[in-house]
């Protein structure tokens, strides 16, 4: 099928640099040599009008009231914002706009699940279809440790450790037993660490169901951390990577795919 796709196509997208760089020399590097120039490059992409102007009004009036209009059509102008890092009114408004949007969140989790989250905790958020490849089981594992140290811990200990709420969310194909089993496990370990004692104020956990491009429009501006830790090699760009950065948060990735080009644009330190 790939070999007729790429003679019966004019243009074949590797969809991110890397990609690109493996379906010319590894993948299909003969049809590279009688094709010359038709394996291209365009990275996958989101749009800013949908997942900042729309979704985080908050963090887009932030921009617009130094910018002015016009900045989502031209991201590159956000660059500028740079010297403001480290502007006392600029932090204050941008802490300001994540509390209002993990409240609005905190709002709808309480409404229809019936949990009280802490806003004044670290959103750390893995967001995504449920595959083994992106490996959910490997953060719910991590989620699982973190319960077992605060478990272990001295209340005076507890009392030094940053609050947590740690969000997953994502479906799973009709078939695919393992991604069920995989929303189980992550259902059970918020039961058990939601009504632990020793978590309170600590660690809080909660599986997103139903999820959808609205609800993900309610999720991702509150993030301060989200996992993007696909299997290396197999996610062949990402896009919800770029959704989570474009609104403020910083990405625990694979060094895979479209988080290859996210690290060179924010800085690997972020």
């Amino acid at each position: 099928m790939a070999h007729l796709a790429i003679v019966g196509s004019h243009v074949v997208n590797g969809v991110a640099e890397i990609h690109t760089r493996l379906v010319k020399s590894r993948l299909f590097p003969e049809f590279d040599q009688m094709f010359p120039g038709r394996i291209k490059n365009v990275t996958n992409g989101v749009t800013p009008r949908r997942w900042i102007l729309q979704a985080n009004p908050a963090m887009a009036g932030i921009f617009t009231s130094i910018l002015g209009p016009g900045w989502v059509n031209d991201l590159r102008r956000l660059a500028t914002l740079k010297p403001f890092a480290h502007d006392d009114t600029f932090q204050h408004s941008w802490n300001e706009a994540k509390r209002l949007n993990k409240e609005r969140l905190a709002l709808w989790v309480k409404d229809n699940m019936g949990v009280d989250l802490m806003t004044n905790a670290i959103y750390d958020m893995q967001v995504k279809r449920i595959h083994e490849y992106k490996r959910q089981l490997l953060n719910v594992l991590g989620i699982i440790h973190r319960y077992a140290v605060i478990a272990s811990s001295t209340p005076e200990q507890r009392a030094r450790m940053l609050p947590r709420v740690c969000v997953v969310a994502g479906k799973a194909a009709p078939g695919y037993e393992v991604a069920k089993k995989i929303i189980q496990l992550a259902c059970a370990v918020s039961k058990a660490v939601n009504n632990d004692v020793r978590c309170a104020g600590v660690l809080q956990v909660v599986f997103i169901p139903n999820f959808n491009v609205s609800l993900a429009e309610l999720i991702i501006p509150a993030s301060d951390v989200s996992q993007h830790i696909s299997t290396a090699g197999m996610e062949a760009s990402g896009t919800g990577n770029m959704k989570f950065v474009m609104n403020g948060g910083l990405i625990v990735g694979t060094a895979d795919g479209a988080n290859i080009e996210i690290a060179r644009a924010v800085g690997e330190d972020n």
